[in-house]
């Protein structure tokens, strides 16, 4: 059993119980009423988006754990649903900020200006489009076709696919109902995602093994080549779209006029850095992933193999990082929805009141705590990790991994406007040369000496 099966298994377990949980909490359920409800139920407000938000983040590496060890068969439902977990779970994910944008305003206004600011929101054609509509159909699609997927691919058996169908349908049908009805769903869920957490978890037989082995020199891992060219695009896209969003930045003075006066602007730089920090997500797992080509096998520069052990553990810490950074990236990029959210409020809202209804979305610790640090924090700290930790297994060179770490540091320091895209150009510089090396074919172990007779 692999760590990466581990950590996982582990996401596929945690993410429906959460889902459970954050559906049980929920003090909207069964209640027809419009605004309101989040001011009388505060504490189970938060309690409810949280736990919703991270279930839905935990379900991503839960689900694309499920579809790794697809090879052929089901790989192009593999691929839709990949993309699908990667692009619309991710950006469904971000939506759910929206709890605490509205109970930060039912907090600070009156019903008629919540409705109003929560109407203009809604009404961001560039935020429905980029945000709304990719994230409700990738989750649909994520959750439908993955078990799928998995089940033609063989990893899991057709009545665990089925269960986390029904599951899923159930979900759909009755997620704001009245307990117990509204359960039904995450429990059969929680059940089949246990039941194919197992599965990956299993160790086979030997005879299972060298089958698997025939199998797979004869079964071309289509899904792997895929994901492959996938993360190596994203090398490059990744820094590049983060590099559009900085450099579209409207407000780089921090003055909130110039947001108001360039409205999609505003909106489509927000988008451009949620999609650049989305697509460092299959750049991260190419990094980690095993099969990518290493030198470890290549001859120090003292002419003596090079230690595999240590490579070994640099992997196991590189996929380590990768999982807990493809986790923080998901936190990260959908903080930048907020961007939108407080356009919304500023165009609707006078200044005084607008800042206070960020400063009382600021001031809630779960969202704080549980979402905005964690995600800032390791996802740019993982990036510099994961490459790191792909150097150090020889998987690519320090150069490149150097270069990822100067562009984090210039982010962090720089600051926004023209000179901000200096950060995310050295990403672009780093990132080009990883990608280059993982292109480049393992350097062959160096023959030993023969010993004289």
């Amino acid at each position: 059993m692999s760590t990466k099966d581990f950590l996982g298994a582990a996401c596929l377990v945690t993410a429906p119980v959460l889902l459970a949980v954050a559906t049980g909490v929920d003090p909207a359920l069964g209640l027809t009423e419009g605004y309101g409800i989040y001011r009388q139920h505060p504490d189970g407000v938060l309690a409810h988006a949280i736990l919703l938000h991270w279930a839905w983040v935990l379900f991503v590496p839960g689900l694309l754990a499920l579809l790794a060890p697809v090879r052929r068969r089901g790989a192009v439902l593999a691929r839709i649903a990949w993309i699908a977990v990667i692009i619309g779970l991710t950006t469904f994910s971000a939506l759910m900020a929206n709890d605490f944008v509205l109970l930060a305003l039912e907090q600070t206004l009156p019903d008629a200006q919540v409705a109003a600011v929560d109407e203009r929101f809604r009404s961001l054609g560039v935020t429905v489009a980029g945000w709304q509509w990719p994230g409700l159909i990738g989750w649909g699609l994520a959750l439908v076709l993955t078990p799928i997927a998995a089940a033609r691919g063989g990893v899991i058996g057709w009545w665990t696919a089925g269960a986390a169908l029904l599951g899923t349908g159930l979900y759909f049908a009755f997620a704001i109902s009245p307990v117990p009805l509204c359960l039904l769903g995450p429990l059969v869920m929680t059940g089949a995602y246990a039941t194919a957490a197992a599965r990956l978890l299993r160790p086979r037989p030997e005879s299972a093994l060298a089958l698997a082995s025939a199998s797979a020199s004869v079964e071309p891992d289509t899904f792997g080549a895929f994901r492959r060219r996938f993360g190596l695009v994203a090398l490059y896209a990744a820094p590049l779209t983060f590099a559009a969003g900085m450099a579209t930045v409207p407000d780089h003075t921090g003055d909130i006029t110039e947001s108001l006066a360039a409205p999609v602007q505003t909106q489509i730089s927000a988008l451009l850095l949620h999609l650049g920090w989305l697509l460092f997500i299959p750049a991260v797992l190419l990094l980690a992933a095993p099969g990518a080509p290493s030198r470890a096998g290549a001859p120090s520069r003292a002419g003596a193999p090079s230690r595999a052990g240590e490579s070994s553990r640099a992997g196991t810490f590189t996929r380590v990082a990768a999982t807990i950074t493809v986790i923080a990236l998901i936190n990260f990029s959908g903080l930048m929805v907020g961007d939108s959210a407080d356009l919304a409020a500023h165009q609707v809202l006078d200044e005084s009141t607008a800042t206070r209804v960020s400063d009382t979305l600021g001031g809630y610790p779960a969202f704080t705590f549980g979402w905005a640090l964690p995600g800032m924090a390791f996802s740019l700290l993982g990036l510099i990790a994961v490459a790191a930790g792909a150097a150090a297994s020889r998987t690519v060179r320090w150069p490149g991994a150097a270069l990822v770490a100067a562009g984090i540091v210039a982010f962090l320091t720089l600051g926004l406007g023209p000179i901000g895209v200096t950060g995310p150009l050295l990403l672009l510089a780093g990132c080009a040369l990883m990608a280059h090396d993982l292109n480049r074919p393992a350097a062959l172990p160096t023959p030993a000496p023969a010993v004289p007779a």
